[in-house]
């Protein structure tokens, strides 16, 4: 049964020991009450389970909690919907177990989603915390607080093609919608830039003007292996978002988005090593009738697979 105004956060860790307290407890100190928690340690190494019981058992009187324990890690998209189906509430929150709710996150979010309920979903702005303890936000803001920047979110769907410009973690989805479409692409190993691309192309997306998460940016996170030297297990996901997008494009404008989103990919599958990704991409780009100088470097670079992919890791 589907509650109204109900938020399910699902939190999903894996070897978060240091950090899954402070992001169960910053789930409890939501200003926002009608809300439920499935937790789930997805085949941890570490003692992150024994964390997760331990807050369990001083908070379950407090807060609607579910929880699950795997003892082999699982697929993150197709654990995601499993858990998706057992959800309640109007609007879901996609948790990492390594970063933290800021208390008024999810009403301001809520309120956003409550004003246009035809929005798939809305998006704030967060903090990047990393290794070395230095924070900046997502979006740059001036000394008083506000963005140097006003986003355009009128052709989002292109934008969005184009670059990453959605700090994946702020977000909170319209749960009707983001079921109607079937949760996350389980054949995917990740899942930001093609539910976004999606949702996008189909409904309107918000934002709302304020600091919701500290997401932490350090060298176990999953963004942090996207172009990982010879073995990236991003970029095949990258490749078929890029196939699916040029599937569903339907304009000029949006075709040389995706040239620009897959010149891009393919400079970093190419200085990454990762020569059969860069393949694809290549052939997606012939698909699209790139025809430059740059290109025809790179096409050179795949076939003859030439591997300065520890310059790249130097550079990095």
């Amino acid at each position: 049964m589907i509650e109204s105004g109900k938020v399910s956060i699902i939190c999903i860790a894996y070897n978060h020991s240091e950090w899954i307290h402070e992001a169960l407890e910053s789930v409890k100190l939501q200003d926002y009450y009608n809300k439920e928690l499935i937790v789930v340690d997805n085949g941890s190494t570490d003692d992150t389970p024994q964390k997760i019981q331990n807050w369990v058992k001083e908070q379950s009187v407090y807060l609607s909690i579910k929880t699950v324990y795997y003892q082999d890690s699982q697929p993150y998209c197709r654990l995601f919907n499993e858990l998706l189906a057992q959800t309640e509430g109007m609007y879901i929150v996609d948790l990492s177990g390594d970063d933290v709710l800021y208390p008024d996150h999810i009403s301001h979010s809520v309120d956003r989603l409550r004003k246009f309920p035809e929005a798939a979903f809305v998006f704030s702005d967060a903090h990047l915390l990393d290794d070395r303890g230095e924070v900046r936000t997502f979006y740059k803001r001036n000394y008083s607080g506000e963005l140097t920047e006003q986003l355009e979110l009128a052709n989002i769907y292109e934008t969005l093609i184009r670059r990453n410009t959605i700090c994946s973690a702020t977000v909170v989805f319209n749960a009707q919608i983001l079921r109607k479409e079937g949760g996350y692409d389980e054949t995917l190993y990740y899942e930001d830039f093609d539910i976004q691309i999606r949702l996008a192309r189909k409904y309107p997306i918000l934002f709302s003007d304020h600091i919701g998460i500290v997401k932490r940016v350090h060298q176990s996170s999953m963004s942090a292996g996207q172009y990982k030297r010879y073995q990236s297990k991003m970029l095949p996901s990258t490749v078929k978002v890029c196939s699916k997008i040029l599937n569903q494009n339907q304009l000029p404008e949006e075709n040389l988005a995706l040239q620009e989103r897959i010149m891009y990919e393919l400079k970093h599958a190419l200085w990454s090593a990762n020569f059969e990704p860069a393949k694809e991409l290549i052939q997606l780009g012939r698909q699209l009738g790139i025809k430059n100088l740059r290109f025809s470097l790179f096409k050179l670079w795949g076939k003859k697979h030439w591997d300065i992919s520890w310059l790249y890791s130097l550079l990095k």
